[in-house]
């Protein structure tokens, strides 16, 4: 070897190296079989909380009661569920890298069929909270969150494409278990449902089972080798980031528009849980649950609609968020006022499409804001933060209902967060956001969809002020 070749590899970027060593996923093959199974976990485990609102009627038959607090602990139920599904995901990357994703993903699949097979023969309805709610919520969160990871390992050029397939299994699945689900309640009652809906479960042990984890086994590089398993990293990264970036809250625009984001879903849900019953006590006879439908259908086809229209750099993000944030918020006072059962259908279905807005721009929007290095990292932080506003508002929501016997109060005070949230953001123009982070090494640390859709190659290539050559 010469001097020159000696200087000219001592001179080589860790970028280049890393390039050398880059793990290529096969895009395709196999690969379109796990895309498949991960539909099928991610769309099951998501959709049994989306349907909660049907679970709780029949929960209130079941554990019928004088009790004026009832409506509010069977709605923590459902809210203690949502909890722990969100905030779970943030251990289930370490234990993932841990003890592998098949592992992982089969434990929780496992986890989902104990807490619903479980919650079949609960005799109090506060067990409820240690099965549906803590049992199912982990394991709901693990199995959720792995199959968004295990698409790294298969797809690249076609990521995009396969994130899009994954996340419709959410609003898949909530449409047919809410067409299915009342007539299995009606006629074999809340226990076999919660049978069915754990031999359901079981189905995802099968689908974690096709999930074969892919790495370099020649690679030499140990940033690519986490314990027995490999994600692909980013492009041009060449390490793995487990800290806790707090700086991100030095950012006042990220910091302004997270507390906006917040806020604003106190009382979001509430519509989501509620809606069934509010619709039998107004208008009894009518098939409340096709609202549930109605709801996610729009939500879907929301969702894809208008992330293409995010895409757009003539595109506001943080605007568009405001205005659906204050159509939600106008369209939940307005359903306890609606007259008609067709009116309230028609509300379901502008309040999909706001659904579909909000959650489709949060990743653009995060990555405007804080740039590619930091953006998993803070839509971690706002998946732990709106898991609290986001789980209070049907327990608060039937507290009010058991005492006043109505929801106009309940609705009203539901709509009011989204606008005021709305309002908070308009802060954010006037403020000074500090500038994005280096883009030179990204953290990988993908908590839900949005950050996998933030890590993809064609992502990071779409978005404005960013090369992923620079």
């Amino acid at each position: 070897m010469t001097k020159d070749s000696a200087n000219i590899d001592k001179d080589q970027t860790p970028r280049t190296k890393c390039r050398k060593k880059e793990f290529v996923p096969p895009d395709g093959g196999w690969g379109w079989i796990v895309c498949f199974t991960s539909l099928m976990a991610n769309g099951t485990a998501l959709s049994i909380l989306n349907i909660f609102g049907i679970l709780y009627v029949y929960l209130l038959e079941e554990y019928t009661s004088d009790d004026p607090f009832i409506f509010f602990k069977t709605s923590w139920i459902g809210s203690t569920c949502t909890i722990v599904t969100s905030l779970i995901t943030v251990f289930a990357r370490s234990w993932s890298e841990q003890y592998g994703i098949r592992l992982t993903a089969f434990f929780g699949a496992a986890l989902g069929v104990i807490g619903l097979f479980s919650s079949a023969f609960m005799q109090q309805l506060e067990l409820l909270y240690l099965t549906f709610g803590l049992i199912l919520g982990v394991g709901g969160g693990l199995i959720s969150f792995t199959s968004i990871v295990i698409l790294e390992h298969y797809f690249k050029e076609h990521m995009g494409i396969a994130i899009g397939i994954v996340s419709m299994g959410s609003s898949i699945c909530t449409v047919c278990l809410s067409i299915v689900l009342p007539f299995i309640l009606e006629s074999l009652g809340i226990k076999y449902t919660f049978i069915i809906l754990g031999g359901l479960y079981c189905m995802l042990l099968l689908c974690s089972l096709t999930w074969k984890p892919l790495f370099h086994r020649k690679s030499e590089n140990p940033a690519l080798l986490l314990y027995k398993e490999t994600h692909f990293v980013n492009r041009c990264s060449c390490s793995t980031k487990h800290r806790l970036n707090w700086k991100i809250f030095k950012n006042r625009t990220y910091l302004v528009w997270f507390l906006g984001f917040i806020f604003a879903l106190f009382g979001y849900s509430v519509p989501i849980v509620h809606l069934v019953k509010h619709t039998q006590d107004a208008f009894p006879g009518s098939y409340a649950f096709i609202l549930i439908t109605c709801l996610q259908i729009t939500s879907g086809l929301g969702s894809v609609i208008f992330k293409k229209i995010a895409d757009f750099k003539c595109v506001n993000n943080i605007y568009m968020q405001q205005c659906a944030f204050v159509l939600n918020g106008v369209l939940t006072v307005s359903i306890p006022f609606s007259e008609s059962f067709e009116g309230l259908i028609i509300i379901c279905l502008l309040l999909g499409v706001c659904d579909g807005i909000i959650m489709c721009s949060v990743d653009h929007t995060v990555f405007d804001i804080v740039g590619p290095s930091d953006a998993s990292q803070a839509t971690s932080f706002l998946l732990c933060g709106v898991s609290i506003p986001f789980a209070v508002g049907p327990p608060m929501a039937g507290l009010l209902y058991g005492h006043l016997h109505t929801y106009k109060i309940a609705y009203v005070v539901a709509g009011v967060p989204p606008i005021i949230g709305a309002i908070i953001m308009c802060i954010i123009p006037r403020v000074q956001g500090s500038s994005p982070a280096s883009t030179e090494t990204y953290a990988f640390g993908s908590t839900t969809i949005l950050d996998i859709d933030l890590a993809s190659p064609s992502k990071l290539g779409s978005r404005k002020g960013y090369s992923p050559d620079d």
